[in-house]
Protein backbone atom coordinates (compact mmCIF):
# COMPACT_ATOMS: atom_id res chain seq x y z
CA UNK A 1 0.00 0.00 0.00
CA UNK A 2 2.72 2.55 1.11
CA UNK A 3 4.25 2.13 -2.60
CA UNK A 4 1.27 2.50 -4.44
CA UNK A 5 0.71 5.90 -2.32
CA UNK A 6 4.40 6.81 -2.87
CA UNK A 7 3.57 6.20 -6.99
CA UNK A 8 0.74 8.10 -6.73
CA UNK A 9 2.40 11.58 -5.38
CA UNK A 10 5.12 10.70 -8.01
CA UNK A 11 2.64 11.08 -10.64
CA UNK A 12 1.06 13.99 -9.04
CA UNK A 13 4.28 15.84 -9.02
CA UNK A 14 5.01 15.05 -12.69
CA UNK A 15 2.23 17.66 -13.30
CA UNK A 16 3.49 20.52 -15.52
CA UNK A 17 6.66 19.22 -15.87
CA UNK A 18 7.48 19.80 -19.64
CA UNK A 19 6.81 16.65 -22.13
CA UNK A 20 5.06 14.98 -19.46
CA UNK A 21 1.48 13.84 -19.86
CA UNK A 22 0.06 11.20 -16.70
CA UNK A 23 0.99 8.22 -17.88
CA UNK A 24 0.96 4.81 -16.34
CA UNK A 25 3.31 3.69 -13.68
CA UNK A 26 5.25 1.26 -16.55
CA UNK A 27 7.15 3.58 -17.68
CA UNK A 28 8.59 4.48 -14.60
CA UNK A 29 11.80 2.65 -13.73
CA UNK A 30 11.93 2.39 -10.04
CA UNK A 31 15.19 1.22 -8.13
CA UNK A 32 16.71 1.62 -4.61
CA UNK A 33 18.02 4.81 -5.02
CA UNK A 34 15.96 6.90 -7.67
CA UNK A 35 12.42 6.92 -9.66
CA UNK A 36 13.46 7.55 -13.55
CA UNK A 37 10.75 8.70 -15.48
CA UNK A 38 10.32 8.03 -18.52
CA UNK A 39 12.14 4.87 -19.12
CA UNK A 40 12.46 5.45 -22.61
CA UNK A 41 13.11 8.76 -24.19
CA UNK A 42 10.93 10.48 -26.75
CA UNK A 43 12.51 12.59 -29.02
CA UNK A 44 10.01 14.30 -31.21
CA UNK A 45 11.00 14.11 -34.84
CA UNK A 46 10.43 17.45 -36.48
CA UNK A 47 12.47 18.35 -39.58
CA UNK A 48 16.24 17.48 -41.32
CA UNK A 49 18.61 18.74 -39.36
CA UNK A 50 16.89 20.49 -36.42
CA UNK A 51 17.45 19.65 -32.78
CA UNK A 52 15.23 17.59 -30.43
CA UNK A 53 15.01 17.23 -26.68
CA UNK A 54 13.33 15.06 -23.92
CA UNK A 55 13.23 15.42 -20.32
CA UNK A 56 14.03 12.82 -17.74
CA UNK A 57 12.98 13.46 -13.90
CA UNK A 58 15.08 11.66 -11.55
CA UNK A 59 13.57 11.44 -8.35
CA UNK A 60 15.52 10.33 -4.83
CA UNK A 61 13.64 8.12 -2.82
CA UNK A 62 15.72 8.09 0.45
CA UNK A 63 17.19 9.82 3.13
CA UNK A 64 20.90 9.94 1.90
CA UNK A 65 22.38 12.52 -1.30
CA UNK A 66 22.39 10.30 -4.05
CA UNK A 67 24.71 11.30 -7.01
CA UNK A 68 23.79 10.27 -10.75
CA UNK A 69 25.56 10.90 -14.03
CA UNK A 70 24.16 10.15 -17.22
CA UNK A 71 25.89 8.47 -19.86
CA UNK A 72 25.57 8.29 -24.03
CA UNK A 73 26.77 6.40 -26.80
CA UNK A 74 27.35 9.31 -28.83
CA UNK A 75 28.68 12.49 -26.62
CA UNK A 76 29.36 14.02 -30.06
CA UNK A 77 25.30 13.93 -31.05
CA UNK A 78 23.90 14.60 -27.74
CA UNK A 79 24.15 16.90 -24.88
CA UNK A 80 22.79 16.12 -21.08
CA UNK A 81 22.27 19.03 -19.03
CA UNK A 82 22.82 18.42 -15.82
CA UNK A 83 24.63 15.29 -17.03
CA UNK A 84 25.90 14.86 -13.45
CA UNK A 85 24.70 16.33 -10.23
CA UNK A 86 23.93 15.34 -6.67
CA UNK A 87 20.13 15.03 -5.39
CA UNK A 88 19.09 15.87 -2.17
CA UNK A 89 17.12 13.49 -0.30
CA UNK A 90 13.65 13.03 -1.16
CA UNK A 91 13.99 15.49 -4.32
CA UNK A 92 13.85 15.80 -7.70
CA UNK A 93 15.95 16.74 -10.77
CA UNK A 94 15.10 17.47 -14.13
CA UNK A 95 17.33 16.76 -17.04
CA UNK A 96 17.36 17.57 -20.89
CA UNK A 97 18.74 15.55 -23.63
CA UNK A 98 19.09 16.96 -26.51
CA UNK A 99 19.96 15.18 -29.85
CA UNK A 100 20.33 16.24 -33.35
CA UNK A 101 18.77 15.33 -35.75
CA UNK A 102 19.27 12.66 -39.03
CA UNK A 103 20.08 14.26 -42.24
CA UNK A 104 17.27 12.05 -43.60
CA UNK A 105 14.23 10.59 -41.98
CA UNK A 106 15.44 7.54 -40.44
CA UNK A 107 14.22 4.23 -41.15
CA UNK A 108 11.10 2.84 -38.95
CA UNK A 109 11.95 5.88 -36.65
CA UNK A 110 14.13 3.97 -34.57
CA UNK A 111 17.03 5.91 -32.65
CA UNK A 112 20.59 4.65 -32.32
CA UNK A 113 21.29 6.51 -29.12
CA UNK A 114 21.64 4.79 -26.11
CA UNK A 115 21.34 6.19 -22.50
CA UNK A 116 22.31 5.05 -19.18
CA UNK A 117 21.46 6.39 -15.89
CA UNK A 118 24.73 5.35 -13.04
CA UNK A 119 23.44 6.37 -9.43
CA UNK A 120 24.89 5.67 -5.92
CA UNK A 121 24.90 6.89 -2.56
CA UNK A 122 26.55 10.28 -1.95
CA UNK A 123 28.25 12.01 1.43
CA UNK A 124 26.37 14.31 3.64
CA UNK A 125 26.55 17.69 2.38
CA UNK A 126 28.34 16.59 -0.99
CA UNK A 127 28.04 19.10 -3.89
CA UNK A 128 28.37 18.40 -7.87
CA UNK A 129 32.44 19.83 -7.82
CA UNK A 130 32.13 17.17 -5.06
CA UNK A 131 31.64 14.25 -7.71
CA UNK A 132 34.43 11.88 -9.15
CA UNK A 133 34.61 9.23 -11.56
CA UNK A 134 35.89 6.73 -9.06
CA UNK A 135 32.43 7.41 -7.67
CA UNK A 136 30.62 5.31 -10.04
CA UNK A 137 33.10 2.31 -10.04
CA UNK A 138 31.70 -0.91 -8.79
CA UNK A 139 33.41 -2.03 -5.42
CA UNK A 140 32.54 -4.65 -2.90
CA UNK A 141 30.29 -2.84 -0.27
CA UNK A 142 29.17 -0.07 -2.87
CA UNK A 143 25.74 -0.48 -4.79
CA UNK A 144 26.03 1.64 -8.09
CA UNK A 145 22.88 1.30 -9.50
CA UNK A 146 22.76 1.35 -13.49
CA UNK A 147 19.46 1.79 -15.87
CA UNK A 148 19.76 1.68 -19.61
CA UNK A 149 17.29 4.53 -21.39
CA UNK A 150 16.34 3.43 -24.79
CA UNK A 151 15.43 6.33 -27.32
CA UNK A 152 13.00 6.64 -30.16
CA UNK A 153 11.67 9.05 -32.94
CA UNK A 154 8.12 10.32 -32.35
CA UNK A 155 6.25 11.75 -35.35
CA UNK A 156 5.19 14.94 -34.82
CA UNK A 157 1.98 16.19 -36.97
CA UNK A 158 1.96 19.29 -38.48
CA UNK A 159 -1.06 21.38 -37.86
CA UNK A 160 -2.84 22.71 -40.28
Amino acid sequence: MAKVIVMIEHAMDMQGFPGSEIRGFTDMIAGDFLNIYPSELKFPFHELNTTSSCYLQLTNKTEHFIAFKVLTTNRAESIVNPNNGIILPRSVCNVTVTIRQQNGAPPNMQCNYKFMVQSVMAPNGATRKDITASMFHKEENKVVQEFKLRAVYTHVLEKS
